[in-house]
Order: C-alpha cells, then structure tokens, then sequence
C-alpha cells in the first residue's frame, strides 16, 4: 500500500487573522453608523411631527380668521377733486360684496347728494344689522379736500351713535418718512 502523502514538504500557510481584524472593524464602523443614521431619523421624524403640529396649528388660525373676516363688512369711501375744477367732485362709495357707487358734488350746494349718500349708507348697515360693518375715508389725502374730509366724518359719527355694529377706521394717518 502506498501511503498518500504530502506532495510539498513547505506548504503555504495563509494567515488570515489580518484580513479578519480588517473586516470586524469595517462591520463596527457600519453598525455604528447604522445607529447614528437611525438617531437623525427618530429625531428627523419627531422634528417633521412638530413641523406638522404647527403647521395644522397655523392653518386652523388662518380658517378662524377667514370665518371671523366673512362676518365683518367694510366700507370704503373715496372723495377725489380735480384741481382745475373743484367744484365737481364724486363721493366713491364701495361696499362689500357691491360694485362702486359714485355720487357726484356738483356746486356749493350738496345737501341733496351728502342726503343721498348718508341713505345709502345707513340702508346698508340697516340691512346688515347683525354684522359688523367697518367704515372707512382715506384722511389726510391729497385727493380730498378737507371739507369733504369733515362731511364724510361727520356722517360716519352719525352712524355710529345711530348703530351699534358700526365702527370706524381712520386711514393714511401714518406720518411719511423721508
């Protein structure tokens, strides 16, 4: 029988010890990264929860108010002059929801259209009783003068003592800065 032996007495030994630290310290790196990632994505997810917290927060605020402007309504009145002709002039009445009224203030007598103008306003309010309704006359305006300025006021005071949904908000009262 023969016996079966080694062919080479100096077999090559691989020592992969080496190669197998190399490898562990790869894994490590990997699952530690692997943990740090899923850190920044617990704290990513709590951070985009928050975000939509505030967010829907916001959005419920921005209805209220919506809901809360709907029921207010306003009115805009406008009193331009022509230099060259002051004696013609317009009271532009615009009212929520309706398109512009125009009255025109031909003369030195105006008593009928400012009568005329005060009907139309207070038919309105008359008519929206359970809603507030805003007034507003842009003051201090180079386009009105200051006459017209006073009359619209002075009506707009009358209302107010009239109706008890009737508020008035004073416009372009800012000083301009230069």
């Amino acid at each position: 029988m023969l016996r079966k032996g080694r062919r080479f007495q100096n077999d090559i030994v691989i020592d992969l010890t080496s190669l197998l630290d190399v490898i562990f310290i790869i894994l490590l790196i990997l699952v530690c990264g692997q943990t740090t990632i899923g850190d920044d994505l617990n704290e990513a997810q709590i951070q985009a929860e928050y975000a939509r917290t505030q967010a829907e927060a916001e959005r419920q605020l921005y209805e209220e108010q919506q809901r809360a402007f709907a029921s207010v309504l306003a009115v805009s009145v406008v009193v331009p002059y022509d230099e060259n002709e002051i004696t013609r002039r317009q009271i532009r009445l615009l009212k929520q929801g309706d398109e512009i009224q125009s009255i025109d203030l031909i003369g030195n007598d105006i008593s009928d259209p400012v009568n005329e103008f005060k009907e139309i306003l207070a038919d309105y309010i008359e008519q929206n009783k359970e809603r507030p309704t805003i007034l507003s006359v842009n003051e201090n305006d180079d386009h009105i003068l200051y006459r017209d300025e006073v009359m619209v006021n002075r009506i707009f005071d009358e209302l107010v003592q009239t109706y008890d949904n009737v508020y008035i908000v004073k416009g372009n009262t800012d000083e301009e800065t230069k």
